[in-house]
């Protein structure tokens, strides 16, 4: 066993005797618990378990004394939420009159370690130089009256993803798929800016009142190259951590594809890949235990997600994907291959003056055109060649019978459409010009959609007019 592996568990180990002499009831190990800077010989910077509520009294019915009162530009007005070594309150900005969110770290904490002060800011520092749609905002830092804070952005009713599966339990494949992609795209912009999250997991993703995620606690954030240069460092949730870290071996982008892994499994099953209620199990079964196949414990779970999965959770970083990006590339590929094609149509067509038929597979738009003239567009899913995986949407709109005294006209105008192309196809057992556009099912987007229904609908119709001068189709 390392010497780094050595001083993770005598960190987990005396925090589970305080643990239990304080608490009898509660397990050995506490699977949310975030261990920071477990180093070489057993020294440590802090362990961040949930601290005692500042200026609370030992009640929890007991109002919160903060509440009502001011610090610095800010008028503390609601308590939002106690994290590892901070509460956190919605606040409002005295000078710009805007509603924020204060996070305030216990000033206990800070007296008894003093160090953790500069953890803390160095949370916001490292968030600050991240602006991001799927990450919480930093605004500003501050110190008033013996309370160091950060002003953060407010999310208006917003919960933490961990929160969400608590009273909803496993989430639907597509949902889950989705929210992962964004917590992808806010480590893909902090990876590009050189730094390594080290904690992502379901408490530390928020969920904002529209069901899209925001990445917050960048509590254990360091740069890639200052976490290079320490090497012998180990930081983040045991239950979400990469095999190679209780090794010594530096975090990585991998490490957090590794923990991303974890929670999109966590999400699907509703139980974590590797459990125990023993830090030295646990890091076993991290290090050593093949991945589980998330389809023996979600049996209906797609093919495709169980290969992410798989290789997300490689024990190896570098069979694990090379980037979020990446992932998140495929995922998108899934979300696509998942979604039901009715929910694409109606997606694509929302807001728009048009009338929607059909199911499954197949479904027919009429379209109003100029001069109260009317046009189907059909919509159809067409498997592949046999062994293929590969599916088409076809998007076509009949312009006129198939005659051919229109064939040259077709000709000619065939070589001149930049959009979709005109050809022969049997409609009803009858021969037909339609004017169609053909898609990857997997691949396109409900804008692409969108486009291609609007432009089919409108050539088509022209052309109808033009070959039989009536609003037949």
């Amino acid at each position: 066993m390392s010497e780094v592996l050595r001083a993770a568990e005598a960190a987990l180990v005396m925090d589970d005797r305080i643990q239990a002499a304080s608490r009898a009831a509660e397990p050995a190990f506490d699977p949310d618990a975030t261990i920071v800077h477990a180093s070489v010989g057993g020294s440590r910077s802090a362990s961040r378990r949930p601290v005692a509520a500042i200026g609370r009294p030992t009640s929890d019915d007991a109002p919160d004394e903060l509440v009502g009162r001011s610090l610095g530009q800010y008028r503390i007005d609601e308590h939002l939420g106690t994290g590892s070594m901070a509460r956190v309150y919605k606040a409002w900005h005295l000078g710009l009159e805007r509603a924020s969110a204060l996070k305030i770290i216990d000033p206990r904490l800070v007296a008894r370690t003093p160090r953790a002060r500069d953890q803390f800011w160095a949370e916001a520092r490292a968030a600050a130089k991240l602006v991001h749609p799927h990450v919480v905002t930093i605004h500003n830092v501050g110190s008033d009256d013996g309370y160091d804070f950060i002003e953060m952005e407010y999310v208006p009713g917003s919960v933490s993803l961990r929160e969400s599966f608590i009273k909803e339990g496993p989430f639907e494949p597509v949902r889950s798929a989705r929210l992962i992609r964004q917590v992808l795209q806010a480590l893909e912009a902090a990876h590009k800016a050189g730094m390594v999250h080290r904690d992502v997991k379901p408490a530390n993703v928020m969920l904002t009142s529209e069901g899209n995620a925001k990445l917050v606690d960048f509590g254990l954030v360091q740069s890639r190259a200052t976490v290079s240069r320490s090497g012998q460092t180990l930081a983040g949730t045991p239950t979400f951590m990469a095999p190679e870290l209780f090794s010594g071996t530096s975090a990585s982008p991998q490490s957090d594809i590794y923990a991303v892994g974890v929670m999109f499994y966590y999400l699907l099953t509703g139980r974590l890949p590797f459990s125990s209620d023993r830090i030295s199990k646990l890091i076993r079964l991290h290090q050593n235990e093949p991945v589980p196949d998330v389809r023996e414990v979600a049996p209906g779970t797609h093919a495709l997600l169980a290969e992410i999965l798989h290789r997300c959770l490689a024990k190896s970083p570098a069979n694990r994907y090379a980037s979020a990006n990446e992932l998140g590339e495929q995922l998108q590929l899934v979300i696509h291959h998942l979604r039901d094609t009715e929910s694409l149509v109606r997606q694509s067509v929302e807001g728009l003056d048009c009338f929607v038929q059909g199911g499954r597979d197949t479904f027919r738009i009429m379209l109003p055109q100029p001069d109260d003239r009317m046009q189907e567009v059909m919509v159809e899913v067409n498997e592949g060649e046999p062994g293929s995986n590969d599916r088409f949407l076809s998007v076509f709109s009949v312009c006129g019978p198939a005659d051919p005294a229109y064939f040259s006209y077709a000709l000619a105008l065939n070589s001149r459409l930049t959009y979709g192309s005109l050809s022969i196809r049997y409609v009803l057992g009858a021969p037909m010009f339609v004017m169609s556009r053909t898609f990857l099912r997997d691949r396109v987007r409900p804008q692409d959609l969108r486009d291609a229904v609007l432009e089919i609908g409108h050539r088509s119709d022209r052309i109808d007019m033009q070959m039989t001068r009536l609003d037949l189709y």
